[in-house]
């Protein structure tokens, strides 16, 4: 029975330069911003364990279309280790490190097939045996807003599998860039077997059969992306559904964790059960990034009040931290901890009606904010806001001002 074997992963981020990290202890930042480079490392390991016959990469093998010499290096003395296997690796270049020759200093050895501009199809032909047929395209600018898939046209019939790569969003996700943007009935259409996709970074199976995946990136670069990154092994058997399994390759996990102080009526309590968590979490082979928000209404929100309660938390959890292989460091403890209060009571009252009014009234904080986004500075360090996020956020703001007004009342 012909049979291939293959690991698809994506969104590498190469050079990610961490931005915001640099508080963080010397040594824990040195391994952060090592972190990209060791994950590419297991995905070359997981590759050369599992016996691939080959490797696609869809797209952002480097975080800018700068790359530096330092992760170009990295990137071909890796991808030597799959040649000396007789591994071959497929690539397509996204939004991220679209297409420059400019920005390109070493040449990849020749087991590395890159698809350029327009959609091409590349064989990959195991002992003389044509078994399947490779279709992608590579960014040749950062914002790539056609929808490409028309140009993906299943050649060679006869061929037994048929594989395409693909850096894009699907139409009609919201909070991601719509870069060659797809629908489902795009990629069906075009009998593929198997849709090796990138650009979104959290991993998700779009559709079983055929299958249609985005694998996550390999490591996450900020909270946002927490748990578990890794790469997808896929098993095609002809006549047969592809068997996927999901393989960890980052080396820090960002996680975060909400406590709640309604079950806590000690700092004592408190601290054991942070310390209890954070234990829950440490891996054998890897870091992780933590933070912790308390939440509910409770004795120690008048206690949590007080900032250096706050610092001896984070003193204590994260003390030896940092000269561990796998380091457990909490970065931030976020208070949404409240007076208990009943919001319908306080509308009886008029400056409490007239403030739940603002807040119900304020649907977009994107006025607020423009004009730090237009500040040159300011800008490199900003990501706009979901819809989710800023009802978060306006909430948190009612929340607290509530529980200052109410403090100030009671003296």
């Amino acid at each position: 029975m012909v049979k291939i074997r293959f690991l698809h992963a994506a969104d590498l981020h190469l050079d990610s330069p961490f931005k915001g990290l640099e508080h963080l202890p010397a040594e824990i930042f040195q391994k952060v911003r090592k972190s990209t480079f060791q994950s590419l490392t297991r995905l070359v390991d997981v590759a050369i364990d599992q016996k691939v016959d080959f490797v696609l990469l869809a797209g952002d093998l480097f975080d800018m279309e700068q790359r530096s010499l330092f992760a170009q290096a990295k990137l071909r003395n890796e991808f030597l280790r799959l040649q000396k296997q007789h591994i071959p690796v497929y690539v397509i270049h996204g939004n991220h490190d679209f297409i420059d020759q400019r920005s390109q200093s070493f040449h990849y050895p020749d087991n590395v097939h890159i698809f350029a501009d327009t959609v091409g199809c590349l064989p990959f032909i195991k002992n003389g045996e044509h078994l399947a047929n490779l279709y992608g395209f590579s960014y040749n600018k950062r914002h790539f807003t056609e929808n490409m898939s028309v140009n993906y046209i299943k050649q060679d019939h006869h061929v037994p599998f048929h594989i395409g790569l693909l850096h894009g969003n699907l139409s009609g996700r919201d909070g991601h860039d719509p870069y060659a943007p797809f629908t489902l009935p795009d990629l069906l259409d075009k009998d593929f077997h198997y849709w090796a996709l990138g650009h979104i970074h959290k991993r998700e199976v779009l559709h079983q059969h055929p299958p249609i995946v985005y694998p996550g990136n390999i490591q996450g670069r900020h909270k946002k992306e927490t748990g578990l990154k890794g790469v997808y092994l896929a098993e095609m058997h002809e006549g047969k559904k592809t068997e996927l399994q999901f393989i960890p390759t980052s080396s820090i996990n960002w996680e975060s964790f909400q406590l709640s102080i309604d079950e806590h009526m000690t700092l004592d309590e408190l601290l054991e059960s942070m310390k209890n968590t954070v234990e829950g979490v440490r891996g054998e082979n890897r870091g992780a990034l933590l933070s912790f928000e308390f939440i509910g209404n409770g004795e120690l929100h008048h206690v949590l009040q007080d900032p250096h309660q706050l610092d001896d938390l984070l003193v204590l959890l994260n003390e030896g931290e940092e000269r561990k292989d796998n380091f457990i460091f909490v970065y931030s403890i976020k208070l949404s901890t409240m007076i208990s209060y009943s919001k319908e009571e306080l509308r009886e009252k008029t400056f409490y009606q007239d403030l739940f009014a603002i807040t119900e009234q304020t649907n977009s904080l994107q006025e607020i904010v423009r004009p730090l986004f237009k500040h040159g500075e300011a800008r490199k360090f900003l990501d706009t806001f979901s819809e989710e996020e800023e009802k978060e956020i306006i909430a948190e703001a009612e929340n607290w001002l509530v529980t200052k007004f109410l403090e100030h009342e009671k003296g």
